[in-house]
C-alpha cells in the first residue's frame, strides 16, 4: 500500500505590511507605470490610505494590490509614517507554486523594506479526513456535542434548517480579536455560489490529484487557518486544557511559509493546536455531587483526524489558470466538434470526441488551464481513461489522435 498522500496545502491571502524605499519616493501608480507595469487604479483610497490601486504582472494578469499614502501621514497615534505601505498579493497570486517567493522578488526589486506579515492564511483542502471522517458528518457531531474543541471557545456556524436536520456548510472558531482564526467549510458550494470565479482553486485541486474531474466538482472541504499579528516577528500560539492556559511565542516571517514543504509543515503546527478535539465521554456512574457527568476534557481521549506520520508529496503548479476567457470559443469548439464526428467514421474518434463534448466543456476547462485546449491532453487522456475502461496504450494512442486533429485545426 503506499505511504505517500497527495496534501493540497495553499496560501489565501498573503498581506505584508512595509516601508517604501525613501530614495524612490512616492512609490505611487505613476512610479509604477514608468517602470512598465499596467496599473489599476481606483477612484477612492481606504480609511486608513488615500491610494489604492493594483499592478499586473509581465503576462497581464491582477498581481499586486498595493494601498499607499496614509490619511494622517505619519502618526505615532497610529503607528504609520508617510513610507507606510500594505501589500497584498490578489487571490489568483497566492496559488502560485511560491507566492512567498513572489512577493519577496517584487519587493526586493524596487526597495520595499519588509516590517512584518499583516495577515496570512493557509488552507487545506480535502475530500475525507485521514482517520475516514466525512468532513459535514463531523460537523454536524461536534455541533450535536459528541466533540470538543480543547481551543478556541467562540463558535460561528453558517447552515441551512432542513425539515429532518440542519445542513452545516461552516463553522468559525475564536474572537475577531484573535491572532489565529480557524475555519472549517465546504469550499465547493462557495465557489459555485459565487459563479466559479476562482478557477485557480479547482485547478489546485486537478494538479493536485485531489479531484478527477474538474466539470463535476465533489464536495471539497477546507480547513482555514486565518494568521493576523501586529507584533513583529512572532505570533502567539495558544494552549489550554480545562482550566490551565498558556501562551507560547513562534516566529512569524515569510520564510516560515517559503514552498509547499514549509506550509504543510506550518498547517501541522496550527492543526496540532487549533483543530484539536476531544471525543465527549459520559462517567459510567453518575456522581451526585457533581453538576455534570461529563468527564474531564483533559481525561478524554483524542479525536484523530490527521495522519502526519506518512510521508507527504507535494504537487507543482507550472501556470495558473486565467481570470477570464471569451464566451464566443465555447460555442465555436462545441459546433466543430459535432461537425467532425459526423463526418469521421473512426469509431474510436467518435467516442473520444463524445466524450469531450459530454465532459469537458470548453468554458470550464479553459478556465482551469493555462494554455487552452492544445497543451492540455493530459486532460483529454484522464477524460477518456475515466470513462472508456480502455487500457492505458489505447487511451493515449487515441487522445494523441484527437490532440493532432485540434492542433491540426481539423477539429477546431
Amino acid at each position: 500500500m503506499k505511504s505517500d498522500i497527495v496534501r493540497c496545502v495553499n496560501i489565501d491571502w498573503l498581506e505584508i505590511y512595509a516601508f517604501e524605499d525613501n530614495s524612490r519616493y512616492p512609490m505611487n501608480a505613476e512610479y509604477f507605470r514608468e517602470h512598465g507595469y499596467i496599473v489599476h487604479e481606483r477612484d477612492y483610497g481606504t480609511r486608513v490610505y488615500s491610494e489604492m490601486f493594483t499592478i499586473e504582472d509581465k503576462q497581464g494578469h491582477m498581481f499586486l494590490e498595493v494601498r499607499r499614502n496614509p490619511q494622517s501621514g505619519s502618526s505615532e497615534f497610529t503607528g504609520l509614517s508617510e513610507l507606510s505601505v500594505h501589500l497584498r498579493l490578489v487571490n489568483r497570486a497566492c496559488y502560485a507554486d511560491n507566492p512567498v517567493r513572489d512577493l519577496g522578488e517584487f519587493m526586493l526589486e524596487h526597495g520595499y523594506i519588509y516590517q512584518r506579515i499583516f495577515r496570512i492564511d493557509v488552507c487545506y483542502d480535502f475530500l475525507r479526513f485521514d482517520s475516514g471522517d466525512d468532513p459535514e458528518k463531523f460537523l454536524r457531531r461536534y455541533l450535536e456535542k459528541k466533540y470538543s474543541k480543547v481551543n478556541q471557545c467562540k463558535v460561528r456556524a453558517i447552515g441551512s434548517d432542513s425539515w429532518a436536520s440542519f445542513d452545516w456548510e461552516s463553522v468559525s472558531w475564536g474572537a475577531p480579536t484573535s491572532m489565529v482564526g480557524t475555519k472549517m467549510y465546504n469550499k465547493t458550494k462557495e465557489l459555485k455560489a459565487t459563479g466559479m470565479k476562482k478557477p485557480w482553486i479547482v485547478q489546485a485541486w486537478f494538479e493536485s490529484g485531489l479531484i478527477d474531474d474538474p466539470l463535476n466538482l465533489p464536495d471539497v472541504w477546507r480547513i482555514e487557518f486565518s494568521l493576523k499579528s501586529s507584533a513583529k516577528n512572532w505570533i502567539v500560539i495558544e494552549d489550554s486544557d480545562s482550566k490551565r492556559s498558556k501562551k507560547r511565542a513562534i516566529p512569524h516571517t515569510p520564510e516560515l511559509f517559503d514552498g509547499r514543504d514549509r506550509l504543510m509543515q506550518r498547517f501541522q503546527d496550527l492543526a496540532h493546536h487549533y483543530f484539536h478535539f476531544k471525543v465527549v465521554e459520559h462517567l459510567q456512574k453518575a456522581n451526585s455531587g457533581r453538576e455534570s457527568n461529563l468527564v474531564r476534557k483533559d481525561a478524554c481521549r483524542d479525536k484523530r483526524l490527521f495522519d502526519f506520520n506518512r510521508s507527504t508529496e507535494f504537487y507543482k503548479i507550472g501556470a495558473l489558470a486565467p481570470e477570464s476567457i471569451p464566451n464566443k470559443d465555447d460555442d465555436i469548439l462545441l459546433r466543430h466538434l459535432n461537425r467532425y464526428r459526423q463526418l469521421h467514421a473512426d469509431m474510436n474518434i467518435r467516442n473520444a470526441i463524445d466524450i469531450i463534448i459530454d465532459n469537458l466543456d470548453r468554458d470550464k476547462l479553459r478556465r482551469l488551464t493555462p494554455n487552452g485546449y492544445a497543451a492540455e491532453i493530459d486532460k483529454i487522456r484522464l477524460a477518456i481513461a475515466t470513462r472508456t475502461g480502455w487500457k492505458y496504450e489505447k487511451v493515449v494512442e487515441v487522445a494523441e489522435e484527437v490532440y493532432k486533429l485540434i492542433e491540426q485545426k481539423e477539429i477546431w
